[in-house]
């Protein structure tokens, strides 16, 4: 290929592949310089610019072949070596690369264990595009550095110096491992962030390892990563972060001598995996010491941020809906706690539909949406297409089309909008949004009763607790995709669909999760299925409780009228404009089952009236089952919470909880008011009816 045909796209085409997605005039590919679950390099063919913004790199074609082979594109005989060796470059023409020429501040050698040259890394500071630093790779080949590593397999830095230790200190990159042997600490490194493999764990097999995290959320995943691999390969292994310090090398630098160091290795525990009940329960935990959750909620919320690492693992995602009758109930506060804890938060209140739809078909974030009802409430333009993209977005495939292009080039795209999603609002969501979410509805805590909520200080806890749940939950994707679940039998098929992905991983997470995972889950899908019940659908709940109670066949209609106006918590003595429901108008109502009131036999008399089994094909489409008459048994929350390995905690939370009413006639479905009965059947339905 001639220099001057050299665009971004030709070279992202020739390494990369194909593009596996393009939005409106960008390509994209998955970036193969760090974990990209969602491709992240992008390309402008019009512009002949590229871009990937997780790590802080874009620029011409010259700068994406530098990029991609981990090269200082100051330096142009290695980023000519690279392009030729792909047949890229036929060496007459040439860009110019950037003027200013980064310092190399310092050369890290890897040797083998012979103490052979393998490879060596470069350091320049400042690095490429602004950044603080940049690297770049050689290998050691015929007696020669050669720019790139060209498929060699770096062993462990200062391998030589290390492979008789017994004791190692094992950190993210070089100049840690150089400031730790300045102090006579046997230190190591694979190299970075995602380097250490296999390998590298078989060489320090029969050792005692202290793995020492960054602290920071990549830091403290890769160490957990490690720790993994290391784990019953080597004699011991902990994982410990130095409280105050980004690492070991900023630790040294302020004065922290090798005595205070190793103590704190030797205090470390020993590291082991921790099982998904411990992760789930210690995330549990955390969210309930700033919000005043019930038992129920707090653990379908401990659930539901394990699946926004999971989600794609599923064919459905349940949003979660945070909604409170008052202002100062905790819905923000909530979301400000998931942010420290979910996969690609997005935190937001009001954005465009067109961002809205780009990004979620992007990035695939956990959309935190607050203020849902001003949102809904306000631009008619703006609800729809926001409902339109909740509609859609809790199924696989889920998708909203929108325009792309200008002028004459306008044309549609299809934008996927699958992604996990928490809604906080006051007040009620539109009924199909809610159809698709888990109601978490939030009561203001007492004075004293909740942790005050400082970010600051929150973080490093949420971020140890996020990097163990991303690394659990990473671990038993491919078992999760093929996991089928028990479903509780009162969920509805919309429930079912959603609460799915929950109870797979209550299941692989095990111990006490599995059992009260579906009772929570009973427990908010059947408020919501109460609180979305219809007029109808109470009447028939209520008419069955009435023959059940009197234990009979049969009922006339002035005895059902009058058994339905003394129930006080149903609408029926206030029905219309206030006067009780009338043996007419209750036939008008139940005409839409097909149910007529006729001629019966009750002793000596023959009024009209009806037969339980003319009720029975009604009661079995529309009534969903009762929670007293369950396939999945109810548990006992305080014994749980008791047990050995359930979670500690205050938040029984039996006074928080919205629950529904259990001595109602009917059971557990909700009561609409009769302001919500006159509603649904006027007179004039009445008359149409």
């Amino acid at each position: 290929m001639m220099m001057n045909n050299l665009t971004c796209e030709s070279i992202a085409r020739a390494v990369l592949g194909e593009p596996v997605k393009r939005i409106g005039a960008e390509l994209l590919w998955p970036c193969p310089n760090h974990d990209d679950r969602h491709p992240s390099l992008s390309v402008n063919p019009h512009k002949n610019v590229f871009l990937c913004a997780p790590c802080n790199a874009s620029g011409n074609a010259w700068q994406l072949a530098a990029f991609l082979g981990h090269l200082d594109p100051g330096d142009k005989p290695g980023v000519t070596a690279w392009l030729k060796e792909r047949g890229l470059f036929d060496g007459r023409r040439t860009n110019r690369a950037p003027s200013e020429r980064r310092r190399c501040v310092a050369e890290y050698t890897y040797h083998n264990a012979e103490r052979d040259p393998v490879a060596r890394k470069l350091r320049f500071e400042p690095g490429r595009d602004g950044r603080k630093k940049d690297f770049a790779w050689q290998r050691w080949e015929s007696g020669a550095w050669i720019e790139g590593l060209a498929g060699v397999k770096t062993p462990l830095y200062r391998l030589p110096e290390i492979k008789n230790e017994t004791f190692i200190v094992l950190v993210e990159g070089e100049k840690d491992a150089d400031a730790g042997a300045a102090i006579g600490l046997p230190a190591t490194t694979s190299g970075g962030v995602g380097s250490f493999r296999e390998d590298h764990a078989d060489a320090l097999s029969g050792k005692h390892i202290v793995v020492v995290a960054d602290a920071d959320d990549p830091g403290r995943v890769h160490a957990q990563k490690v720790a993994i691999m290391l784990y019953g390969k080597v004699a011991g292994v902990k994982v410990c972060e130095i409280h105050g310090s980004k690492d070991l090398a900023e630790a040294i630098g302020k004065g922290i001598p090798r005595s205070t160091l190793r103590a704190l290795f030797e205090e470390t525990p020993e590291w082991k995996p921790a099982s998904g009940a411990a992760i789930l329960n210690s995330l549990l935990q955390f969210v309930r010491r700033f919000v005043s959750l019930t038992e129920a909620q707090v653990r379908v919320v401990a659930l539901w941020t394990a699946h926004t690492f999971l989600f794609e693992a599923f064919d459905c995602t349940p949003y979660l809906s945070l909604s409170s009758a008052e202002k100062q109930s905790g819905k923000t506060r909530l979301l400000e706690i998931l942010e420290t804890l979910v996969d690609e938060p997005w935190l937001t209140g009001r954005v465009t539909p067109a961002v809205l739809t780009r990004k979620i078909d992007a990035v695939k974030p956990t959309l935190l949406l607050d203020e849902s009802d001003t949102a809904f409430g306000g631009e008619k333009e703006y609800a729809e297409a926001l409902r339109g993209v909740l509609n859609s977005g809790y199924r696989r495939g889920g998708r909203a089309s929108c325009c792309v292009g200008q002028g004459a080039n306008t044309s549609y795209k299809d934008f996927e909008t699958f992604c996990a999603k928490a809604i906080a609002g006051i007040g009620k969501l539109p009924d199909t949004v809610a159809d698709r979410s888990i109601p978490i509805r939030l009561k203001r805590a007492r004075r004293g009763e909740v942790e005050r909520f400082r970010k600051r200080d929150a973080d490093r806890e949420a971020s140890e607790i996020k990097a163990r749940l991303a690394e659990w939950c990473g671990s038993n994707l491919e078992r999760l995709r093929a996991a089928r679940p028990e479903i509780p039998v009162e969920l509805s098929d919309r429930q079912a669909d959603c609460c799915e992905p929950l109870l797979a991983i209550a299941d692989f997470a095990g111990s006490e999760w599995p059992q009260a995972a579906r009772h929570s889950l009973v427990e908010l899908c059947a408020e919501a299925q109460a609180g979305d019940q219809s007029v109808g659908v109470r009447l028939l709940c209520d008419i069955r409780q009435i023959f059940d109670e009197r234990g009979t066949d049969r009922i006339s209609s002035a005895d059902l009228v009058g058994a339905l106006n003394e129930i006080e918590t149903s609408p029926w003595s206030e029905w219309s404009h206030g006067k009780p429901l009338t043996a007419p108008k209750l036939a008008r109502m139940l005409a839409r089952y097909e149910i007529a009131p006729g001629t019966i036999r009750v002793e000596s008399r023959t009024p009209k009236g009806y037969y339980r089994k003319d009720f029975e094909d009604a009661f079995a489409r529309y009534i969903r089952p009762s929670n007293r008459n369950t396939a999945t048994s109810p548990i006992d929350v305080d014994e749980i919470r008791h047990s050995d390995n359930a979670p500690g905690g205050r938040c029984g939370g039996s006074e928080n909880v919205n629950s529904i009413n259990k001595n109602a006639p009917c059971g557990d479905v909700a009561v609409p008011t009769p302001e919500r009965g006159r509603e649904e059947f006027s007179d004039e339905d009445e008359v149409r009816l």
